[in-house]
């Protein structure tokens, strides 16, 4: 999923003793066995070659994390009767960051047709980036969609290289250029107030990045995952007209809050698409669950404020 630019300091760490116990192991760094030292470990990574092996300007984020995306512009998807813009999530992504013992971490995903999953999977194991999960994040959509994630660890250019040539298997333009966000057409000051968060443009769909509020340590880097590396909960409202909106996403959160996180979204009306994993070495464990709906943009607000107050989600 897209991550945040910007984020307020964050919450205490909620992680319970033994999964803190599991952190502060984690956070020692990998015996050498663990993946190669390449030079860019050593002497810092050379971002613009990453860029130029990935065919696309990386973009610095918070946490050190540089990022790449690409919009499913070649795509008409309709859901549950919306016509989805590519800002909802539609596209792919990979996000990178240095400070992996041993090299560089990179977690990314992309949206696929069915044809699309082999090949991509294939492709991505070739050149040594692992498949951490495959599944749904919507419930009636046309044409049919899957979501492939992805993560790498050692040489950020040789990943980026993999991750460009398994995209390349599919119709993604990845030659698309960044051009101006077309303006959200919601009260976008109102909607922040509720969220208690600031949203951002993407593609005219406005999204929110909350971070989760437990320490998430990825165990093979040896680091603890900034909040752009799917340690965030992504909240998304596009506009149709009116004041309404539909809304989806995915709440990101440990074990304990899963239940009550679905009992507020369910006694709200929201539909529950799919409660899932994205990696494979996090500690504490984290769970990414799906949701639907459409609606009063504010009264929309207000329900997923109240499922993140669930969460632990801190406001900014």
């Amino acid at each position: 999923m897209a991550r945040p630019r910007t984020f307020k300091a964050r919450r205490r760490s909620l992680a319970r003793p033994a999964a803190a116990a599991a952190v502060a192991a984690a956070l020692a760094v990998p015996s050498g066995a663990a993946f190669a030292q390449p030079a860019q470990a050593r002497q810092g990574v050379d971002w613009k070659a990453v860029g130029t092996a990935i065919g696309k300007e990386l973009k610095p984020e918070e946490g050190g994390v540089h990022t790449a995306e690409w919009l499913r512009t070649d795509l008409r998807v309709v859901n549950a009767g919306v016509a989805e813009n590519p800002g909802m999530e539609l596209g792919a992504e990979a996000a990178f960051h240095d400070k992996a013992a041993g090299g560089a971490v990179m977690i990314g995903e992309a949206t696929l047709k069915a044809d699309e999953v082999g090949p991509v999977a294939d492709r991505l194991q070739r050149g040594g980036v692992e498949v951490t999960a495959l599944h749904k994040h919507l419930q009636d959509e046309t044409p049919r969609l899957w979501w492939l994630h992805y993560a790498g660890y050692g040489d950020p250019v040789a990943m980026a290289r993999t991750v460009r040539a398994a995209l390349s298997r599919t119709g993604i333009p990845l030659g698309q250029k960044e051009g101006k966000e077309p303006p959200v057409a919601l009260d976008v000051a109102a909607l922040n107030r509720v969220i208690g968060a600031k949203g951002e443009d993407e593609n005219g769909v406005l999204q929110y990045h909350v971070p989760v509020a437990a320490k998430i340590v990825d165990t093979r880097a040896g680091i603890r995952l900034p909040a752009p590396m799917e340690a965030s909960t992504l909240l998304m409202f596009q506009p149709l007209g009116g004041g309404r909106a539909a809304v989806n996403g995915d709440f990101t959160m440990t074990a304990e809050h899963v239940n009550p996180v679905i009992r507020a979204l369910r006694e709200r009306g929201l539909t529950v698409v799919e409660l899932h994993n994205h990696l494979l070495y996090e500690q504490p464990r984290l769970f990414y669950l799906h949701f639907w709906k459409t609606g009063d943009a504010g009264a929309l607000a207000r329900d997923l404020r109240a499922a993140l107050d669930q969460a632990g989600a801190a406001r900014s």
